[in-house]
């Protein structure tokens, strides 16, 4: 007997160190995991961000992310120019010619040729205008609709004094009547 209970209590130290050992490889398997995870995002900063040119026709363009509400926000031609400003797993967060942010999947963007001093010179002469069009202020020479608002209700005016909202209470009666048995117990077909 007492050799028998020797046996259980050494299996059960074996059975303790492999559960040890087990949570030991688990935690430093999580660990190496939460290490690595964060390698996969690489962010630059929009001075200094890579260039990048779009592969496929009709690349879906989103501007909150790919799990958005609703579909692809545009569709980007082959051969557009993106920045590059963060590159993750799936998609990346680039920005466009315009000056629109938005996700990009990896797979239909590509490294950019280099550009020509002569577009470069170009692009920095047209760069004034296209700020200019695409600016965030809204001012009365900016090409969004500027014509009555739904929200152009007049106001009410000063010199008129606001109306009187002081209802009479309502009269509630003292008493309230009995209720009156139903007619009839109700009969159910089974």
């Amino acid at each position: 007997m007492r050799a028998e209970i020797g046996m259980i209590r050494s299996v059960m130290r074996g059975f303790q160190i492999f559960r040890a050992a087990a949570v030991l490889h688990g935690a430093i398997v999580g660990a190496v995991c939460l290490v690595f995870s964060g390698c996969a995002v690489v962010t630059f900063a929009p001075e200094t961000a890579p260039e990048y040119v779009v592969i496929r026709d009709f690349s879906p363009f989103y501007r909150l992310g790919p799990m958005q509400g609703k579909g692809p926000d545009a569709s980007l031609r082959a051969g557009t120019r993106v920045k590059l400003f963060r590159r993750e797993m799936g998609f990346s967060l680039v920005q466009l010619e315009d000056l629109r942010t938005g996700y990009l999947a990896n797979e239909n963007m590509a490294d950019a040729p280099p550009r020509s001093p002569e577009q470069i010179r170009a692009e920095a002469a047209e760069a004034p205008a296209l700020k200019k069009r695409v600016g965030r202020t809204r001012g009365e020479s900016s090409p969004v609709y500027s014509g009555p608002h739904i929200n152009d209700t007049p106001l009410p005016d000063p010199n008129v004094p606001p109306p009187d909202l002081n209802v009479e209470p309502e009269v509630v009666p003292e008493s309230i009547p009995a209720r009156s048995k139903p007619a009839g117990t109700p009969r159910f077909r089974y």
